[in-house]
């Protein structure tokens, strides 16, 4: 169904002169996402400064010491995240009015060499891979990350520990096993090196990050025009690639084994012994997930609630899921289990205005973020269920939209907002036809990179204006999901050759 209307005499013209309207939206929102890419990548460039994290001598990072100052590189680096959330909404809009002028193999291509270029490049945006490395050199020397705190390994002198940032400085990880073992084993190549220990580690998130885009590739089928979208909402969006390979954050690990199990799930089986091992894996790999990072614990139970209708999946996964999460803290120990809590303990952070009555009482704040959480999945669920088809792809069986409804209702909802945290559900929104929240989750992301860069030493009124940004996202939440009409099809996109594509 075209999205224009009117007498067959004019309509031809009209789609004319909309697919004129769509080639230039869509090359200007390309070119604000090349630019976008190009100020991120001269920023890390200019070497340490209020962007860049200080990772200490060595290592294989390209760089040269500029010593911007903070004015220059917070100037820098919002600008660059202005550019690509325009970018991404350009090019959104093109695709809405039909246009779909851009083989899908050339932004996958352009997202792979970015996120190459940004491994190359030194840490910046935030000090969190500078704290993995250090849980990873702890782990790596036989010693328990979950106990130890940064600063006990700065006071015995390990060169890798003399560098620690102060920020968590304090605190033991708060990181499942699986991300605990992926910091270890970066260590372990790493060395006493606290720059090729964070090196390893951006490799490690590197090749999760193109595994992810990969997948989301296949899974959306064989149209260009969803191919593109999937491709501009994750491969080559600059936040994400910022986010994830830049600045590395281990979000992009429980996102990649997510994906795994929906690509594991998609596939046809047609034995019953190949379902028995798709859902067992596709288990494992949720589980995996949850073990990363605990938060998605939520969107894979909202890949359980889509495979409601094969039971026969849905107890394989949820055996396989268990045994993986069961396994990794049973190695990992009970005091990985004891560390879960410690993270409601910041309160600097809390980006939701949580009474302090209820974080007074662990068990009732704990009831109240699921309660809150399980409501606002349910009505996305709703909205989605409304206004998109149940698959991703062509001829995928399984459907993807309460997966997606959670995974957006973890981070909404969660009281700890970052744009890297939006990991979790865009990669799997980019699985559905195009959804009402499109430009809206991404204008959230863009608007939080711009409040909290450059990142380095974020001061108070940064922390303030992010809880104004998330309290003004939830709002235009509501007004999405109650208030506005169903998103209309786009008109037909040329569909490529399969030599094009």
């Amino acid at each position: 169904m075209s999205i224009l209307t009117g007498p067959p005499g004019v309509r031809g013209t009209t789609q004319a002169a909309g697919g004129r309207r769509g080639r230039v939206t869509a090359l200007l929102g390309l070119g604000l996402l090349g630019v976008s890419v190009a100020v991120f990548a001269a920023g890390m460039t200019a070497g340490p400064s209020g962007l860049v994290a200080r990772w200490g001598p060595g290592g294989p990072f390209l760089y040269w010491a500029a010593d911007l100052s903070r004015s220059t590189v917070t100037l820098v680096s919002r600008g660059a995240a202005v550019c690509a959330g325009l970018g991404i909404v350009l090019v959104l809009w093109a695709l809405r009015r039909g246009w779909s002028g851009v083989r899908p193999r050339v932004l996958l291509l352009a997202g792979a060499l970015t996120a190459i270029l940004f491994t190359l490049l030194p840490p910046a945006g935030s000090i969190d891979i500078l704290n993995y490395a250090v849980y990873g050199r702890i782990t790596d020397l036989g010693l328990d990350p979950y106990v130890m705190t940064p600063n006990e390994l700065h006071h015995t002198g390990d060169p890798v520990g003399l560098l620690r940032p102060r920020a968590w400085a304090k605190q033991p990880t708060v990181y499942g096993p699986v991300a605990t073992a992926a910091h270890a084993l970066a260590a372990h190549l790493g060395g006493a090196s606290m720059a090729w220990i964070v090196f390893w580690l951006k490799v490690t998130h590197l090749v999760a990050f193109l595994a992810t885009a990969v997948m989301i590739d296949r899974l959306s089928g064989p149209e260009p025009a969803a191919r593109v979208r999937a491709a501009v909402l994750w491969t080559a969006n600059p936040l994400a690639l910022f986010w994830m390979v830049a600045s590395g954050h281990v979000d992009v690990l429980a996102v990649a084994l997510l994906t795994g199990a929906v690509y594991l799930l998609a596939r046809r089986a047609h034995t019953g012994a190949a379902v028995t091992a798709h859902g067992l894996a596709a288990g494992a790999l949720a589980g995996a997930a949850v073990a990363a990072k605990v938060t998605f614990l939520f969107p894979v139970l909202g890949l359980a609630l889509a495979c409601l209708r094969r039971p026969r999946t849905l107890v394989t996964g949820a055996l396989g899921a268990a045994a993986t999460v069961a396994i990794g803290y049973l190695v990992a120990g009970r005091t990985a289990i004891a560390s879960l809590t410690q993270r409601m303990a910041h309160d600097n952070d809390l980006f939701l205005p949580i009474p302090e009555i209820l974080r007074e009482r662990s068990t009732v704040y704990s009831a109240t973020i699921l309660l809150s959480t399980l409501v606002t999945a349910a009505v996305l669920w709703w909205r989605l269920h409304r206004d998109t088809p149940p698959a991703a792809g062509h001829d995928r069986p399984l459907d993807v939209r309460p997966l997606v409804a959670f995974a957006l209702a973890c981070v909404v909802m969660s009281p700890v907002q970052y744009p890297w945290y939006d990991a979790a559900f865009l990669p799997l929104l980019a699985l559905l036809p195009r959804t009402r929240f499109d430009e809206a989750v991404v204008v959230r992301g863009a608007v939080l990179s711009v409040v909290l860069l450059p990142g380095i030493g974020t001061a108070t009124s940064q922390y303030e204006a992010a809880r104004v940004a998330v309290l003004l996202f939830s709002a235009a939440l509501v007004l999405l999901c109650l208030f506005t009409a169903r998103p209309r099809t786009p008109a037909p996109a040329p569909r490529h050759s399969p030599a094009e594509a």
